[in-house]
């Protein structure tokens, strides 16, 4: 797993993560709504893909082309590690979309 912390700049109201290595090191970015997915949304893979979010505050001067399905789905995977760590925890708050 690719090493990510918490960070928070002054007047932010969500603490957003930054990435620690790799092609992404120093990147930081905040998710925003993340939907759990549905049983009948079983993709081909026989996997329940989470739907979210996310805004990059910081691009570690990196191009905006360099972002693309490797970036989304190494950040797909920490929100997984995030959610199932709040889970063992019993840490994890549910808000409902109204």
């Amino acid at each position: 797993m690719t090493k990510w912390g918490w960070v928070t700049r002054e007047g932010d109201k969500q603490a957003s993560l930054r990435i620690g290595e790799g092609k992404f090191n120093g990147v930081v970015y905040q998710y925003g709504k993340v939907a759990l997915p549905q049983e009948s949304e079983i993709n081909s893979k026989g996997d329940l893909p989470f739907k979210f979010e996310y805004t990059i505050l910081d691009n570690a001067n990196m191009n905006r082309e360099e972002f693309g399905e490797d970036f989304f789905t190494l950040i797909g995977d920490i929100l997984v590690n995030i959610i199932d760590e709040q889970l063992q925890e019993n840490n994890l708050e549910y808000r409902p979309d109204d």
